[in-house]
């Protein structure tokens, strides 16, 4: 994912320095934003690894709509922060006023997106607690890496060449994610694999 993410810097490299010096600064802000619900995700891989462990499904399951709800709850608020104080944030990294204004409209039209991110954050490490990572992982893969660069050639070869709707590959690739992996959550049982038994496996 971190190498794909090259190629979306490479497309937004093509627009200047200071569009580049905006999407800097949205980015750094991008990794504050994302903190809370990582680390949801990844407390809701331990409770559900402990609760399949002793049998308590149910509570397992409990626990990942408990924690879906507070990281979204959690993000919406620092989004609702960030759009609101935008140029200021973005002036944190760089004051030149056309970054601030490059920067502003990036947070200002990626960050209400991040709710996105907690279904797919969330449901993914719930996943990996149950011992299946394998498909996580997969999901992963299509949505922010082949998806993403498809839906960026597309875009820049047929639809717009201006930045916006470029940086909107995020966007489409949280979508992409988070509904793939609702579906798969719903549709397969949330339980603990045979290696994560007690006594392992072949018992």
């Amino acid at each position: 994912t971190a190498f794909s993410n090259i190629f979306v810097q490479s497309y937004i490299n093509q627009f200047g320095s200071d569009i580049m010096g905006g999407w800097t600064s949205y980015s750094k802000v991008d990794q504050l934003i994302f903190l809370p619900m990582q680390s949801l995700a990844l407390a809701s891989t331990t409770f559900v690894g402990q609760n399949l462990g002793c049998g308590q499904t149910q509570r397992a399951r409990k626990g990942v709509r408990t924690a879906l709800m507070m990281a979204m709850t959690v993000t919406v608020v620092i989004s609702i922060g960030v759009v609101a104080m935008a140029p200021t944030v973005v002036r944190f990294f760089n004051d030149a006023p056309a970054i601030v204004q490059a920067g502003t409209t990036f947070l200002r039209c990626l960050t209400p997106f991040y709710v996105l991110c907690c279904i797919n954050q969330v449901y993914s490490g719930a996943l990996r607690g149950a011992g299946n990572s394998r498909a996580p992982m997969f999901i992963m893969l299509f949505s922010f890496v082949l998806f993403r660069q498809i839906y960026l050639f597309i875009v820049s070869s047929f639809i717009s060449n201006t930045v916006l709707p470029l940086a909107m590959g995020y966007p489409a690739g949280w979508l992409m994610c988070s509904a793939i992996l609702l579906i798969y959550y719903r549709k397969v049982p949330l339980q603990s694999s045979p290696l994560m038994s007690p006594a392992g496996p072949g018992s």
